[in-house]
């Protein structure tokens, strides 16, 4: 990846990747929400979806009961990545082993 993406590892672009690392982990914090809150989130999640681009992103979350000010909407959002990564682990580990 290096050889093609070299502009991922310059120093001078150091803030290159926050808009897919903000998105992911956004994203993951919004998913994180729809399994607290199964289908009842469904509706929220359309105006969501139907607000964005037209506020800014704490606003936008706002009004849909979501506080990205809160650390525990951050660590929701680490937690589905940290259960991906023990999910591989555990498949590595069954075939190699």
């Amino acid at each position: 990846m290096w050889i093609n993406k070299s502009h991922y590892y310059q120093a001078n672009r150091n803030f290159y990747n926050f808009p897919y690392a903000f998105g992911l982990l956004f994203g993951n914090g919004v998913y994180a929400q729809y399994l607290k809150r199964g289908q009842e989130f469904i509706p929220d999640y359309d105006r969501l979806l139907n607000a964005t681009g037209r506020m800014d992103i704490a606003d936008l979350t706002q009004m849909v009961g979501i506080d990205v000010r809160s650390i525990d909407f951050w660590r929701d959002s680490l937690k589905l990545i940290k259960e991906d990564i023990d999910r591989f682990i555990k498949i590595a580990d069954e075939v190699y082993s």
